[in-house]
């Protein structure tokens, strides 16, 4: 086993568990907002991102998940018996179980989840291989409900190799932030004022801020709910975390409510500045910004001042945004987005291109005049659709060619003009029907060569075709290319 935290090298057949273990790995990063993003940097405050969401499984509840099965390990309570992991969550929590459990060996992981759960989460949930059961009821239900998910939960884990970690109330959820947010928090900023983080399970926040007051009793803990009847995904509200049985208030001095969008609002602006972080994330920055608004309001900022005069704080960044995208559109609204251009090409032009069906001039000339020495393997003499204008069509054209007029030589080039692509898509698409008597059933089968004034039509028309079953090619350049070749001037006119 070799661990090179230097360098981020994990080897050996217990390379993949060191890389999750934090004590083999270099802390998180802990990184300072620039003034653009901090209203209070001229006050002498400086904010600091605790960005938990860089942590191997791209989330802060891999710490509690990976110290509570260690700690089942070491209780005798996860054995070389234990086939499955059971929990009540449809987040972070069961994602890092699973990704953990497999390393640790375990092979199943069920998660107990709400029936309200989105299907992209479902989605996300089952890309992860878990083993998925849905119940009615509230989303988030008290943990002493009997038809509640983490009351069945518990009466699941009661069964022979089965375990429930219970992130709801077992110490060691919060312990693990004393085993390891904490000590990193304070090793890398030892004269922190000001710890804030949002409260889901409260694990995060009763740990990592019991672990800063014990070290540096000044320090300020700053817990940030939902506000009421609103929703983020993993706070909660007041009323919800009442019944949470950690020792939650004895690590809070201070509580913000934050409503969604701001958090929303707040997480997109991290993200656009380089810190790649979801909405909880911005749910945090946004109770800390209020609770430092009240204190200057208040003019009790400086009795957050450390030795230097200055009011160093630390928020939690708990996962990424990725997995909440469609929630910011759907939260902030489409002004907060750039309108995509040209979006009439949503609808048309959606067949696929493949540069094995691009003709040279040369090998085309090859192809229509001697086929039986062409080296391409094609081996046959094609049936050629000449898309240019009926008059140039008959002031030059290879012998025995079809003509499809589509009025395209005065076009613009339809790839890079929209309206165009859409027009001659419609046209092209609807020519190639199988019911259209020239150009749909009569080319199956067939060997086609497709021929525009130059290339770009011709193209156009060989995706549709091969999308319709047609050998089709077009030659790369059209006629254009094959007289700037000086090949045409052998194709001999047909008036």
């Amino acid at each position: 086993m070799t661990v090179d935290t230097q360098l981020n090298v994990f080897s050996g057949e217990e390379g993949l568990r060191d890389f999750y273990d934090p004590d083999k790995n270099l802390p998180v990063p802990l990184v300072e907002l620039p003034s653009r993003l901090n209203p209070f940097r001229e006050d002498g405050v400086r904010i600091y991102a605790k960005l938990m969401s860089h942590l191997p499984a791209t989330n802060v509840k891999s710490l509690p998940a990976l110290n509570m099965l260690l700690r089942a390990q070491e209780q005798g309570k996860v054995t070389s018996d234990t086939h499955t992991i059971v929990e009540f969550s449809s987040g972070s929590t069961v994602i890092s179980l699973g990704i953990l459990s497999r390393i640790m060996e375990i092979p199943n992981v069920k998660a107990i989840i709400s029936n309200k759960t989105s299907q992209i989460k479902l989605q996300l949930l089952r890309f992860f291989g878990l083993d998925l059961t849905l119940l009615g009821g509230p989303v988030q239900p008290e943990h002493l409900d009997p038809n509640g998910g983490i009351f069945v939960a518990n009466e699941w884990g009661e069964e022979s190799g089965v375990f429930n970690p219970d992130q709801y109330s077992n110490p060691e959820n919060y312990r693990a932030h004393m085993r390891w947010t904490g000590p990193q928090i304070y090793a890398q900023l030892p004269d922190i004022s000001v710890f804030a983080a949002s409260i889901g399970t409260a694990g995060t926040m009763t740990g990592t801020s019991l672990y800063l007051k014990k070290v540096k009793p000044s320090v300020v803990g700053l817990g940030v709910l939902t506000a009421p009847n609103d929703r983020v995904p993993g706070p909660r509200n007041y009323n919800m975390l009442l019944p949470v049985e950690f020792p939650w208030r004895q690590s809070l001095d201070f509580m913000e409510e934050v409503g969604s969008f701001l958090s929303y609002e707040k997480s997109l602006e991290l993200c656009r500045n380089g810190l790649l972080v979801g909405p909880s994330s911005g749910l945090a920055l946004v109770g800390l910004l209020n609770f430092l608004k009240k204190r200057k309001a208040e003019n009790s900022l400086d009795m957050l001042r450390n030795r230097d005069g200055e009011i160093p704080c630390v928020f939690i960044c708990c996962d990424q945004p990725f997995q909440y995208i469609h929630e910011y559109f759907d939260k902030l609204g489409h002004s907060y987005f750039l309108p995509i251009k040209n979006e009439e090409l949503f609808a048309t032009d959606l067949y696929p291109y493949n540069i094995d069906w691009e003709v040279t001039p040369e090998h085309a000339q090859q192809l229509v005049f001697s086929p039986n020495r062409d080296s391409s393997g094609l081996g046959k003499v094609p049936i050629i659709v000449d898309l240019r204008d009926q008059a140039n069509f008959k002031a030059s054209h290879i012998p025995g060619s079809r003509n499809l007029d589509i009025g395209a030589d005065t076009l613009p080039n339809p790839y890079k003009d929209p309206k165009t692509l859409v027009i001659l898509f419609d046209l092209l698409d609807t020519r190639f029907t199988a019911t259209d008597p020239e150009y749909g059933a009569a080319l199956r089968e067939k060997l086609v060569l497709l021929l525009s004034r130059d290339g770009n039509v011709a193209r156009l028309a060989s995706s549709i075709l091969r999308h319709r079953g047609v050998s089709a090619y077009y030659v790369i350049g059209g006629v254009d290319g094959w007289r700037a070749s000086g090949l045409w001037g052998s194709v001999r006119a047909q008036l």
